[in-house]
């Protein structure tokens, strides 16, 4: 999917919009007339003016504001992109309850069923990534994971 000038001049602005609301609530340095808020107002209103460009720029030239690849197209591929979405809008309700264990291995299971995996490889494969995923992120890198219902078997 692509989008056109003017479409992607609207979300450039718009940004630039929120940019400046949220550093008009820095506060003020005591003293000095320029404070915390000055730069990404500056960076903020930049992105409004070329927000504003693109949008001229797009509605002169085609006025196009979305335009779907060939992907897109096929309801296959829009079926597999929605199905990746809501597995991960599943992981995010879930990891904490069922833990991270349980909870890749099911996220994996899904997407290798939807991609066509073998179904013979698919248990072994989303068990053994989890795992990969587990030991990097829980031994090398310290970052704490949810254990969920193995709480108990925790190592």
């Amino acid at each position: 999917m692509k989008l056109g000038d003017a479409a992607s001049g609207l979300l450039a602005a718009m940004f630039g919009v929120a940019v400046v609301l949220q550093a008009r609530t820095f506060p003020p340095m005591p003293g000095q007339p320029v404070g915390p808020s000055l730069f990404p107002a500056v960076i903020g209103a930049g992105l409004i003016v070329a927000g504003a460009a693109m949008i001229f720029a797009g509605v002169r030239r085609n006025g196009t504001i979305v335009e779907l690849e060939a992907w897109a197209r096929r309801p296959r591929m829009l079926t597999n992109f929605a199905l990746v979405v809501a597995d991960l809008l599943f992981y995010a309700v879930a990891v904490d309850r069922l833990g991270f264990l349980i909870t890749a291995v099911l996220f994996l299971t899904v997407l290798f069923l939807a991609f066509g995996v073998r179904h013979a490889r698919i248990l072994p494969m989303a068990v053994a990534v989890t795992l990969v995923i587990h030991y990097g992120f829980y031994t090398l890198l310290r970052v704490p994971l949810p254990w969920g219902m193995l709480e108990g078997v925790a190592w």
